[in-house]
């Protein structure tokens, strides 16, 4: 059974997807990659674009306020009858410095706005049923990226905590100046103390080092697994739900920390607001995306119509006075 509506092939007695999609024609032939192409030009694909620029924009005027903050401190500093000139080199190199730092640490936040961007621009555009994967090689590369900083990070500071309960266990530390600060504790009872906080800081840095880093490793399946769809065509509804769930546990942090700093940086804490927005957009964008791909995949099978049920009809009997079959009648 071929659709009348986009033309794909599905099974007899079936409904085709296309009918549960709006009215609008579908912005590509191909039913898998018509899905993401409707899911990012959607209004969330908007709204998590503009999210994720507003993002990045506050935290770069959020450094601004630093020089604010620098421009009182030099009005203080000539009230105490300091020396200005030393002061306000000072006040230059800091505000340079700080304004450099704030681009460079806002390069990755700018880099996923670009992505988001170039991402809804290329599901939106209606000259080509494909999309272009170039938004989607962004947020790859800057998963990969992170990736590869948090296994340096928790090797670094994991190792570093491993040295140190070795150092204590085995005695190279000097215990005793240490024990003798507590009283009636001696060199040995430092030593399993120190020990066990240590190890018990290094265990609890492990699990959410590795909490992140399951993060960015499913995150990268989740774009490779789109980036297939785009080429290939074939459905594929994997998406990790645990970047999913840990998208929204990210979103309450940024929350937290937006409150936290609202009273102090109210440009920060806005910036902290639209991140966790973007989170939040981005697992619903994700949700969508699974759902609609799983209709494509598994599309709903109409339920069979009843059929009219017909009483049997009793055959007809020969009259109890007629002849019978193969009899003559009775000649008079």
């Amino acid at each position: 059974m071929i659709c009348p509506n986009c033309g794909r092939e599905i099974p007899d007695g079936t409904i085709c997807p296309c009918a549960l999609e709006a009215a609008a024609p579908p912005l590509s032939d191909n039913p898998a990659v018509n899905v993401i192409k409707t899911a990012g030009s959607s209004g969330l694909g908007l709204a998590l674009a503009v999210l994720l620029s507003l993002s990045a924009l506050l935290a770069i005027f959020s450094s601004l306020g630093t020089s604010q903050a620098l421009d009182n401190l030099y009005y203080y500093a000539y009230t105490a009858g300091l020396d200005m000139d030393v002061i306000l080199r000072m006040m230059e190199y800091s505000r340079s410095s700080s304004l450099a730092s704030a681009v460079l640490g806002s390069i990755p936040a700018i880099l996923m706005a670009v992505a988001a961007w170039i991402h809804f621009g290329t599901c939106r555009s209606r000259a080509s049923g494909n999309i272009s994967t170039a938004g989607l090689t962004i947020y790859k590369v800057l998963a990969y990226i992170g990736l590869i900083g948090l296994c340096l990070a928790a090797l670094l500071v994991v190792g570093l905590l491993g040295i140190l309960i070795f150092a204590a266990a085995a005695d190279t530390l000097s215990l005793g100046d240490f024990a003798a600060q507590f009283g009636s504790y001696d060199a040995d009872e430092a030593k399993l103390a120190l020990t066990i906080i240590f190890a018990t800081f290094a265990a609890f840095l492990a699990f959410f080092m590795a909490l992140a880093i399951a993060y960015q490793a499913g995150l990268i399946r989740t774009i490779n697994r789109v980036k297939a769809v785009a080429t290939t065509g074939l459905a594929d509804n994997r998406v990790s739900s645990y970047v999913i769930g840990m998208n929204y546990v990210l979103a309450a942090f940024s929350i937290l920390s937006g409150l936290f700093s609202l009273f102090f940086s109210p440009l920060s804490a806005i910036a902290s607001f639209a991140s966790a927005g973007g989170g939040i957009v981005a697992s619903l964008l994700l949700s969508r995306y699974r759902k609609a791909m799983n209709l494509v995949i598994f599309p709903p099978v109409m339920p069979p119509m009843p059929q009219p049920v017909y009483a049997a009809q009793p055959e007809p009997s020969a009259p109890e006075d007629g002849p019978r079959e193969g009899e003559q009648p009775p000649q008079e």
